[in-house]
């Protein structure tokens, strides 16, 4: 039986001793990305808009309900300050 360690540095070492293949493909990549088109920004955008208008608005409309939630009290409060003059 074989150590797994011993085995391990054998081929260690035979790799060792090879050379790496001399590969150059900076050419094709350079070439590749002077030929892709870049994707519009605008409709992210657009949506990334529209999502922060709508959570304004959703905010807007749920405070009063906050309020009343933490508060139950201050619903009369507002009410009698709609009522002076």
């Amino acid at each position: 039986m074989t150590d797994p360690l011993k085995l391990l540095e054998e081929l260690s070492a035979r790799a060792r001793r090879e050379a790496p293949p001399r590969v150059d493909i900076s050419r094709r990549v350079v070439l590749k990305l002077q030929g892709e088109v870049p994707t519009p920004v605008w409709p992210m955008a657009l949506i990334a808009t529209s999502a922060a208008v709508g959570a304004a608005v959703v905010l807007n409309m749920s405070m009063p309900l906050i309020e009343m939630l933490t508060d139950p009290l201050s619903v009369f409060f507002v009410m009698a300050v709609n009522a002076l003059p």
